[in-house]
Order: C-alpha cells, then sequence, then structure tokens
C-alpha cells in the first residue's frame, strides 16, 4: 500500500505519532476557516490528522471532515494497526493505544472514536488518531451475570434477563434455560454484537449514550450514557440485529425485520421502543433454534436527508470443481414517504458502508475512488472468523487471485457484481481480528 508523501518515507516512529495526553489544540485566529479547510486538503494522509489536531478547537465539528471512513486493520504485532484511506488508496501504521486496541475486537465506531472489547468483560472508547481513551461501563453492570472476581467465565443468569427481554415471567420461549456459560476467550467473538455511540458520542469533556447490542440468542439491547454509567437491558422480544443513532434517537432494526426508534424515559431511566415502519421479511436458510450462522444479515442506516435504509447481505459457499468459493449479494429497502418499504438497485450517488461494527451512507460527489451504487463491506461474523484464525484453508475462498473475498469487498448494486477492493492493491487475506470503518476526528 502506498504511503502519505507527508509523512516519513516509512512508516511513523512512534515519537512523531499522536499523544494519548498531548497538548490542547492550539487557536489560530487570524487564519479563516476556509484557508483551513484548503491548508486541511492539500496535506498528506497522516499530516492531514495532525494538522486538524491543532486547529480543531478553534474551528467547527465538522471543518476536517474526512472525504470518506477509512478502514482499521489489524497489523502482525499487537502494539500497532494500519490506518487506510479509501479516498486516498494510503495507509499508515500507528501505534495501538494500551490497553483499549491491544489484543481487542473492535465492536463499534462512531464520529472517529471505535469501541472496543478485552476478554474480561470491559468495554472501552478509543480514537485511534489520537490515543485518547476511556472506558464504558463494565458488562456485569447489567446485574444479570453470576458474581466473578476475576471473569475468566461469565455466567449469564437466564430468568432475571429474560424477564426483561420479554417483558414478562416464565415460561419463556427460548432454548437456553437457568445459566449459560461462556469461556471470557469466547466473549468478544461469541457474545457482543455492536456496541453503537450516539452522533454527539465525544467523552471529552461532554456526555455521551450507547446502545450494546448482543448475540441473537441474547438479543436483547443494553444502554448507557454519562450521566447513568451501568448497562440498561431494555425488551426487545425479537432480539435487535443492528442499530444507528440518528436524528439524536437510537433507531434499530430487529432480527425479525422490524424497525423501531428507541426513547430513554427521563424518570425511570428505561428505554422503550415504537415501531416506526412494516416489518420487513428476509428468508434465511436456517433460523434461530440453529447453531450455525444465519444465511443474511441486516444493517440499518440513514442517507442524507434522513431516509431509513435496510441493507441485507445474503451470503453463501459455492463449489467450482475442486474449488471451494464464497459469495454474496445485497439488497437494499428504503423506507418511503408514505411508510413502506421499497426495494431499489438504484440508490443514486450514494456509497453504503457496512460491517458489524458501524453502517454509513455516504455520497460520492467528488471522491472520485468511491463507486457510487455500491455497497462495501467487511467480514462481520466473529465466530466462524475466530475458527478459521491461521487455518491455511481461510484463502481457499474467493476470487482467483486468492483474495479472500469475505474479509472486504465490493458490491455493485447496479449490475450485480462483487469485486475486491481496488484500493487496497494487492491480494486481499482474511484477517483477525476483522478491519473496521472509521470516520476519523479529532475530539
Amino acid at each position: 500500500m502506498g504511503r502519505s508523501k507527508g509523512a516519513t518515507a516509512a512508516v511513523r516512529k512512534k515519537d512523531d505519532a499522536p499523544k494519548i495526553n498531548g497538548e490542547a489544540p492550539r487557536p489560530c485566529p487570524s487564519l479563516i476557516p476556509d484557508l483551513l479547510s484548503n491548508i486541511h486538503d492539500r496535506l498528506g494522509f497522516l499530516d492531514r490528522v495532525a494538522f486538524a489536531a491543532v486547529f480543531a478547537s478553534s474551528c467547527d465539528d465538522d471543518l476536517f471532515k474526512p472525504h470518506a471512513p477509512w478502514l482499521v486493520f489489524p497489523r502482525n504485532t499487537p502494539e500497532t494497526v494500519e490506518l487506510f484511506s479509501i479516498a486516498d488508496r494510503r495507509g499508515a501504521t500507528v501505534p495501538a493505544p494500551a490497553p483499549a486496541l491491544r489484543d481487542h475486537v473492535i465492536v463499534g465506531s462512531s464520529r472517529g472514536w471505535l469501541a472496543t472489547a478485552d476478554a474480561r468483560g470491559q468495554i472501552y472508547l478509543v480514537n485511534p488518531a489520537t490515543g485518547e481513551q476511556h472506558e464504558l461501563p463494565h458488562i456485569a453492570t447489567t446485574g444479570v451475570f453470576l458474581p466473578s472476581a476475576k471473569y475468566h467465565h461469565f455466567s449469564l443468569v437466564m430468568e432475571p434477563f429474560l424477564t426483561i427481554r420479554y417483558g414478562h415471567g416464565p415460561p419463556f420461549d427460548h432454548r437456553w434455560v437457568n445459566t449459560h456459560t461462556w469461556d471470557n476467550s469466547l466473549m468478544r467473538t461469541r457474545f457482543y454484537r455492536k456496541v453503537v455511540l450516539s452522533s454527539s458520542s465525544s467523552p471529552r469533556p461532554g456526555p455521551y449514550a450507547a446502545m450494546l447490542l448482543w448475540r441473537r440468542e441474547v438479543g436483547a439491547p443494553a444502554f448507557a450514557s454519562a450521566e447513568d454509567p451501568a448497562w440498561r437491558l431494555a425488551r426487545s422480544p425479537d432480539g435487535v440485529e443492528d442499530a444507528i443513532h440518528h436524528n439524536g434517537q437510537f433507531y434499530s432494526v430487529s432480527y425479525a425485520g422490524l424497525v423501531e426508534a428507541w426513547e430513554c424515559d427521563a424518570g425511570s431511566g428505561e428505554y422503550t421502543s415504537t415501531a416506526v415502519a412494516p416489518r420487513l421479511l428476509a428468508v434465511e436458510e436456517h433460523g434461530q433454534e440453529d447453531d450455525r450462522e444465519p444465511s443474511c444479515r441486516k444493517y440499518l442506516a440513514a442517507a442524507p436527508g434522513g431516509r431509513l435504509m435496510v441493507v441485507i447481505k445474503y451470503y453463501y459457499p459455492e463449489l467450482q470443481g475442486r474449488r471451494r468459493s464464497w459469495s454474496c449479494f445485497f439488497k437494499v429497502h428504503v423506507l418511503g414517504g408514505d411508510g413502506q418499504w421499497k426495494e431499489t438497485t438504484d440508490v443514486g450517488d450514494l456509497a453504503l458502508f457496512v460491517g458489524m461494527n458501524n453502517s454509513l451512507c455516504v455520497p460520492t460527489a467528488g471522491r472520485s475512488q468511491i463507486e457510487a451504487g455500491c455497497v462495501y463491506y467487511t467480514d462481520d461474523e466473529l465466530g466462524s472468523l475466530e475458527a478459521r484464525k491461521g487455518s491455511s484453508s481461510s484463502h481457499s475462498y474467493g476470487s482467483r487471485d486468492g483474495s479472500d473475498l469475505r474479509a472486504v469487498g465490493v458490491y455493485s448494486l447496479k449490475d450485480g457484481t462483487l469485486k475486491k477492493m481496488e484500493a487496497l492493491g494487492k491480494e486481499q487475506r482474511s484477517f483477525y481480528p476483522p478491519p473496521a470503518w472509521i470516520t476519523p476526528s479529532i475530539p
């Protein structure tokens, strides 16, 4: 991958990288915002981040808005990660702040912040551009796990949990009973689904709100905020598959295809949901009672102007002679002004970015490296990805050049073709942890 001309010829040295507790940005009132923005756009890859860090306090939040989402890749050593700009076709290796990006799995991102999970039930917020990090509440604050001194195992007590999820006491329509236990090594990959942050999440020093999504069998979401620093479970009989924060609210799509808006009761602090559209049906190859992965995955996104969109990824293995192959296709449903869903292959000049950690809808005007009418995706099946980690068979799926199209790829809604992401340039292997989308920002 190419490196930024403004950065060093090789990888930026650790001493030159953004510091976790660096000096506060220095205002420069003598330079007008338009001039600062012009200078910023002419700089190289990492130099734009450094420039924004210096002048952010004297400018509007959107002045240094990046051209398109970046990818965060794991490196061969846990001490570093790679940031890659799709628009610039450039990448750079930066230090991975400890502990939030050291041997952690990325489970969410918003406005430059990544949410990461360790093996002991702790979730962090970290800004990889600046190194700043904060702790979110521990998973034990949900109050439905057996107490543990060191959290080598996590035991979910099912009756109090299911009472909250279904909104009533036993009997429950659920195959898990009594207590269900996970080894801590499985918590990050078999338990969490996603952490969604409020659009204004900037933990230095302002408030935040977060929504935690769990695996399908657990289903019920949990909420936390600066004012209420504990995870509060919420009723969700269908279970929440994906969510976004939009127009000051959390919105979600359930595993059964119901899109809902969430409201927090100012008195009790409890979250409740209201359906905002008819149920959207997506046929799966196998159902909830099967331990195998579903054959489709739903993502919720909001287009400029506020239209809600559900992107459905259908994936399946193929056998071509002796060669195994993996493929997928996407369908996009847009919520119209009449309150009805409409499937479309024409999203105008928009591009969609989906994955386990984030779902984005991005205009492509003026961004020649981003293809309109395409879905950019990353691998988001953590369980199967962990199982094949280190396996030589991980390259047996994908394109003819050996790239693993499960890892990252581009799907054209217009002609139904699937290809690797050309911006990355070289063979694309399977990554663990999987790459994540991030829209860098300077808090």
